[in-house]
């Protein structure tokens, strides 16, 4: 609570806790089941996510995995934080999960192209649309688009995504916190890494 409190009295940046699950041997998806580690760890995230302000995903982890983002503990529900995901070309599945599950919690899409009929269905889904400038490599800039999620009013940010904007959060020095659960078992053949 302390780190994170005194770098946002310092900072104009949240602070970002990112995790990852990995398996014994060292992957990061499980061809054979869309887990990797167990019920226990499972229920750890779900806690963690209830002491954040905002999940950050991107629109690749949603179409991929279908997620639901929510905390799922009894009792803490109600604590289940916003979503905001990076999706520049506005390429997320309309049909995916989180766009409907979610009623409770505010949906923010930071993109960089104009859909007219992704923006419409996205507006009547009332996710709330961002159009944020791209860097010189055609990406966002991740501190730039920190500082604008901190203005929004976000202080504890909780990263959960591919291994893709996991590496670009880390090659730019904006993770505070990292959590990694490791499984127990080997995935061995059944193992993959994105």
């Amino acid at each position: 609570f302390y780190r994170s409190y005194l770098k946002n009295k310092k900072e104009s940046l949240p602070f970002v806790t990112a995790k990852i699950a990995i398996s014994k041997d060292l992957f990061t998806i499980n061809n054979k089941s869309k887990f990797i580690t167990n019920e226990f760890s499972r229920g750890r995230v779900h806690y963690m996510r209830s002491s954040h302000d905002c999940i950050i995903t991107s629109a690749t982890t949603v179409n991929k995995d279908n997620p639901s983002l929510t905390c799922r503990i009894p009792g803490l529900k109600k604590r289940s934080p916003d979503i905001i995901i990076f999706d520049k070309d506005l390429k997320i599945v309309k049909n995916s999960k989180l766009l409907f599950s979610n009623k409770r919690n505010l949906i923010i899409i930071f993109n960089n192209k104009i859909n007219k009929k992704n923006i419409n269905y996205l507006k009547k889904r009332k996710i709330k649309l961002l159009k944020f400038p791209l860097n010189n490599t055609g990406n966002f800039n991740l501190k730039k688009i920190l500082s604008k999620i901190k203005m929004l009013g976000y202080s504890r940010v909780f990263l959960e995504s591919g291994t893709n904007l996991m590496t670009n959060f880390l090659k730019d020095d904006l993770i505070n916190d990292f959590k990694i659960f490791i499984s127990s078992k080997k995935l061995g053949k059944n193992g993959k890494n994105s």
